[in-house]
């Protein structure tokens, strides 16, 4: 997993904002690290094909669908290690994560129309579980699931918890890092969702380690999609 103070110097250098002192620090780390020049590379490339796509003016009503649709809960949202500057890095994970094939399909020259894309994102999508695992009795307990909707895989956790957990998801050289995942009840409350972009693929293992205060207090294995 690239640093997130490497993840940050990226970033800056794509937008034209690094001053002198923190290019020599990027450079010297690009040239030290492959997996970091990787990350900068596809960073590039994804941020170029989403200044190609054209705005498009979303209907009035799409917000409010769009948050009519969302589960309501009370515990704390999970927070995730990932720094997104400016509006172009929320798009990588909105694009990827919610209207992936609606990117596409708008840079191919084959875009809904705004009315069919409301429909879409508003509408209730299908969930099918790939894997699921129930966790013992211990500091972490309940149930890991992975899911599957139109928009690609998620991580649905269940948990109950003695304190705050941070879970490591790690897939085939990906890692991602959830951190402070709140007590639950175990009573019906709706699940913690985490999209995977990425993990999981042709059937490969996702690793999740459950942590407190960075001490190891349980382990899960979930099975991805043959062929996703």
């Amino acid at each position: 997993m690239v640093d997130p103070k490497l993840l940050a110097l990226i970033h800056a250098e794509i937008d034209g904002a690094l001053d002198d002192r923190q290019r020599a620090e990027l450079a010297r780390c690009l040239l030290a690290d492959p997996a970091t020049r990787a990350v900068r590379d596809e960073m590039r490339r994804l941020c170029k094909a989403l200044d190609a796509v054209s705005a498009v003016e979303p209907p009035a009503q799409l917000r409010a669908d769009i948050l009519a649709a969302l589960p309501q809960t009370r515990t704390r949202p999970a927070t995730v290690d990932w720094q997104l500057p400016n509006w172009r890095y929320a798009a990588v994970l909105a694009g990827v994560l919610v209207i992936g094939t609606v990117v596409l399909r708008v840079m191919d020259g084959q875009g809904p129309a705004a009315s069919e894309m409301a429909g879409t994102l508003a509408a209730p999508r299908a969930v099918a579980t790939v894997d699921m695992v129930q966790l013992g009795q211990g500091p972490v307990s309940g149930r890991v699931s992975l899911v599957r909707d139109s928009a690609g895989l998620k991580l649905a956790l269940e948990l109950v918890t003695s304190a705050s957990v941070d879970v490591l998801v790690e897939s085939d050289g990906r890692s991602l890092r959830v951190n402070g995942l709140g007590q639950r009840n175990g009573q019906g409350e709706a699940p913690t969702m985490i999209a995977l972009p990425g993990f999981g693929i042709d059937g490969r293992p996702v690793n999740l380690t459950f942590l407190m205060g960075d001490h190891e207090v349980a382990r899960a294995v979930l099975r991805g999609p043959k062929g996703h």
